[in-house]
C-alpha cells in the first residue's frame, strides 16, 4: 500500500512538471498566467464607425471570441493606432455577466530596427561579414540603431556587416495591440463589442456649384470627404457622420512613430449607396445606406446630395473691409478711394430649390458653364452648418465692371461730437442694370441724414440699396453725426 501511494506521488509530480503552463506577456512586460488568445480581424462579425467633423470617431468593433474558464489574456489586433485607451469599453453581447475585465493594456509601438534590437540586449546575436557568421553578445543600441557588441571579449562599436537575430521573444508584439485581461465564468464563445474613441478620422463637406450660361440656374452637388489617418483599415464598416460642434476636453496624445501618408481618392457614386440625413440630439447625422471600406491613409469621397436646378440670385455689395469712422484721424475733405463691388450668390436651402436638408459646413467651389460648352472656375467660399430653409450666401469675388468711389466732402469735430459728409459714386459699366447694396460700418452713437433711403441693419451697419442703369453712375450723398460721451 505504501508502494502504491509512493508511485502515485511520483506520477502526480511528473504530471505537474511536464504539464504546459499557458501564459502571455502583456506587451513584453511582466509574465501573467492565463489562457493566451490572439484575436485578429478575421474574428470580426460587425464594425460601425461614427465620425465627427472634429478629428474624432467612435469605433464599435464586434468580434467572436472563444473564452476558457478563468483568466484569459486576449490580444486584440486591427484596432486604431490612434485610439484613446482611456475611452475603451468591453461588452459581451452573449452573456454580459459572464465576463469580468481585470485590466487592459494598449501597446501602440510598431516594429522598427531600434525597438527590435532593444529586445535582444544582453542576448547572443550573429554578425555576418563577407559570408562569415560570428556570434556576438549585444550590449546596447542607440536611437539611430548603432550597436555596441561583445565579440570574443572585445568591445566593438557599430560593427560592419549584417545582423542575424534569434527568433522573436515570446509575447513580443509586432503591431499595435490591445491586451485585455478578462475572467470568464464558463468556457464558451462570446460575441464581444469593443468600443473606443480615436483621433485621425475626420470628415468634411465639399460642394460643387455649376452656374449655367445665363447665371439664372445652377447645379449643386455635395460630397463628403472622409480622411483616415487613424492607423488601421476599417473593412465593410457601417458608416455614420455627425455634423455639429461637440464639446471635448483637450488630450495630450502619446508620442508615436511617424507614419507615411498616402492619399487615395475614391468615390462611391454609381454604387447605389447614399447618405441619409436624420436629426440626433442637437446634431445631424448622415448614415450610409450600405457598408464601405475605409483604408488607412486614404481620402474617400461619398456623394451627399445633388440639386440640379437651384435658382440663385446674384447680388452686388460695395463695402469697405474696415470702418473709417470714429477711429480715423487722417480724413480730410476731398480725400477719396475706389473700391470694387463684391459678387455674392444667394439661394435658400429649401425644397423649392431642390435642397431642404441640413447642409454641413464645408467649401463650395463655383464654376461657370459657357455657351461654347467649356467651363471656368469663378471662385469659392465656405458655408457654416446651415439648417433647412436658411439662406446661403457665397462670396465669389470682386466685380470687374462695378466700382464705387468714396469721397469725403466735409469733416469737422465739435464739442463732444463729430460730423462727416460723404459722396459715394456707384458706377455700373455692364450692359444691364443692376441693384447694388452700399454697406457702411459705423460705431458709437450715430445718426445719418441723406436724401437716399437707407436701412439700419444693426447698431453698426447702415445699408443703401440703389438701382444703377447700364453704363451709368448713381450718387449717394449722406452726412454722419456721431456723439461722444
Amino acid at each position: 500500500m505504501h508502494r502504491i501511494s509512493f508511485a502515485c506521488i511520483l506520477i502526480l509530480i511528473g504530471v505537474l512538471v511536464v504539464a504546459p503552463c499557458e501564459c502571455a506577456f502583456a506587451g513584453g512586460g511582466e509574465q501573467v498566467e492565463g489562457v493566451r488568445l490572439e484575436v485578429g480581424t478575421e474574428a470580426r462579425k460587425d464594425l460601425s464607425l461614427t465620425v465627427y467633423n472634429s478629428d474624432l470617431a467612435l469605433v464599435r468593433d464586434t468580434r467572436i471570441i472563444q473564452f476558457s474558464r478563468g483568466l484569459n489574456l486576449v490580444e486584440l489586433s486591427g484596432l486604431a493606432a490612434n485610439m484613446d485607451p482611456t475611452s475603451i469599453s468591453f461588452t459581451s453581447l452573449t452573456g454580459p455577466g459572464d465576463l469580468k475585465t481585470i485590466e487592459h493594456n494598449f501597446d501602440y509601438s510598431v516594429v522598427s530596427r531600434q525597438t527590435l534590437l532593444q529586445k535582444y540586449i544582453g542576448e547572443e546575436i550573429w554578425l555576418i561579414v563577407d559570408g562569415i557568421r560570428m556570434p556576438a553578445r549585444l550590449i546596447s543600441v542607440d536611437g539611430q540603431g548603432r550597436l555596441i557588441v561583445d565579440l570574443d571579449g572585445r568591445i566593438v562599436l557599430d560593427p560592419p556587416g549584417s545582423i542575424e537575430l534569434p527568433p522573436l521573444p515570446s509575447g513580443f508584439l509586432t503591431r499595435p495591440t490591445l491586451i485585455w485581461h478578462a475572467k470568464a465564468e464558463w468556457t464558451r464563445g462570446h460575441e464581444v463589442e469593443i468600443a473606443y474613441l480615436t483621433t485621425g478620422l475626420n470628415w468634411s463637406a465639399d460642394y460643387v456649384c455649376i452656374l449655367d450660361d445665363t447665371d439664372e440656374s445652377c447645379a449643386l452637388t455635395g460630397w463628403v470627404t472622409l480622411n483616415n489617418k487613424s492607423g488601421t483599415t476599417y473593412r465593410d464598416a457601417k458608416l455614420k457622420l455627425i455634423a455639429g460642434s461637440i464639446h471635448t476636453l483637450p488630450v495630450t496624445p502619446p508620442v508615436r512613430d511617424a507614419v507615411k501618408t498616402m492619399m487615395v481618392s475614391e468615390e462611391l457614386a454609381g454604387t447605389g449607396m447614399m447618405l441619409e440625413e436624420k436629426p440626433g440630439f442637437e446634431y445631424h447625422t448622415y448614415t450610409l445606406s450600405g457598408t464601405t471600406t475605409v483604408a488607412n491613409n486614404q481620402l474617400k469621397q461619398i456623394q451627399l446630395l445633388t440639386a440640379p436646378h437651384v435658382q440663385p440670385k446674384k447680388l452686388y455689395f460695395l463695402e469697405k473691409p474696415t470702418s473709417r469712422y470714429m477711429y480715423e484721424s487722417s480724413l480730410s475733405p476731398g480725400q477719396s478711394e475706389t473700391i470694387s463691388a463684391k459678387t455674392v450668390l444667394e439661394f435658400r436651402n429649401d425644397e423649392e430649390s431642390g435642397l431642404g436638408m441640413p447642409l454641413p459646413q464645408g467649401r463650395v467651389r463655383v464654376y461657370k458653364a459657357l455657351s461654347d460648352g467649356s467651363m471656368d472656375f469663378i471662385g469659392e467660399d465656405s458655408i457654416s452648418h446651415t439648417p433647412r430653409d436658411e439662406v446661403v450666401r457665397l462670396y465669389i469675388g470682386d466685380t470687374f465692371d462695378v466700382v464705387g468711389e468714396r469721397i469725403v466732402t466735409d469733416f469737422k469735430i465739435a464739442d463732444k461730437s463729430r460730423e462727416e459728409a460723404y459722396c459715394i459714386k456707384v458706377r455700373n459699366r455692364k450692359d444691364e442694370e443692376i441693384d447694388v447694396a452700399v454697406v457702411e460700418k459705423l460705431y458709437g452713437d450715430w445718426t445719418i441724414s441723406s436724401p437716399v433711403p437707407y436701412e439700419k441693419r444693426d447698431a453698426n451697419t447702415a445699408v443703401f440699396e440703389v438701382n444703377v442703369p447700364s453704363n451709368s453712375e448713381v450718387e449717394i450723398l449722406f452726412r454722419v453725426h456721431t456723439k461722444f460721451k
